[in-house]
């Protein structure tokens, strides 16, 4: 009788753990700050890291979804810059603060490309009026384990109106997501087949991105974000580097 006594409050007590741990980890968001607390937040961080420069205004909230916010941002110093804000624990907290709006790639799952979010902020008032992002893969063909191998370029791209979106955090183009879930797939595939030491590697994608003005002329990185950048914290934000005209085909 002890015995089966004892169980049951091992059992409730289990039961009551899992509750609670389902509470603190899944429970639903509370509301996002208002501009007020994030201008407070992002300050207090920055002061923290040793920036000088301060957040003067705070441009949009944009839900990725549910638990994942951006925050594009324009500093006292003048820089566009964008934050990234997480549901954890039951607050919402800061994960990354970027001085820069240069185009980010966003991966909130690394293994789930429906979960990449292009994002960017530029100064409405530069010299920029189209942004391109690109999506490539080199092309490649070699032998690794005594296998020959052929990868063939993939460059996918999506065309943004500044005028109209100088700022943004928008998902990945339908297109992109099929693509980067097939070569998943592929990847899988390649590495039973033994492609062990080349795989992963052959399979990688390059985020990139170019600006132009007016008259369809590249514009400069350092004409863009001419300010020293400044980066506060960590999160899953790839840099993207720009690719030059001649390198697209």
């Amino acid at each position: 009788m002890r015995k089966r006594h004892n169980l049951w409050i091992w059992i409730s007590l289990i039961s009551v753990l899992f509750a609670v741990f389902l509470w603190w980890n899944y429970s639903p968001p509370a509301a996002f700050p208002d501009n007020r607390e994030l201008l407070k937040e992002m300050n207090s961080s920055l002061e923290e890291y040793g920036a000088r420069d301060k957040v003067d205004r705070i441009q949009k909230v944009i839900h990725a979804d549910s638990r994942h916010v951006a925050v594009p941002f324009v500093s006292e110093d003048g820089d566009y810059g964008m934050s990234f804000w997480i549901w954890v624990k039951r607050k919402w907290e800061m994960t990354s603060l970027e001085s820069s709006g240069e185009p980010r790639m966003w991966m909130i799952d690394y293994a789930d490309p429906s979960s990449y979010f292009l994002t960017w902020n530029i100064d409405p008032e530069s010299a920029a009026e189209e942004l391109n992002a690109y999506m490539i893969r080199r092309r490649d063909y070699g032998v690794a384990d005594g296998k020959h191998y052929y990868f063939p370029r993939i460059q996918l791209s999506n065309e943004i109106t500044l005028a109209k979106e100088s700022f943004g955090a928008m998902p990945l183009p339908a297109t992109w997501q099929e693509v980067l879930n097939s070569s998943i797939q592929l990847e899988d595939i390649g590495t039973s087949l033994g492609f062990n030491s080349y795989s992963s590697q052959a399979m990688q994608f390059e985020f990139v991105w170019n600006v132009l003005d007016d008259k369809g002329k590249s514009v400069s990185q350092e004409v863009l974000f001419e300010s020293s950048n400044y980066s506060y914290g960590a999160s899953n934000v790839q840099i993207m580097m720009r690719i030059e005209e001649n390198e697209l085909e």
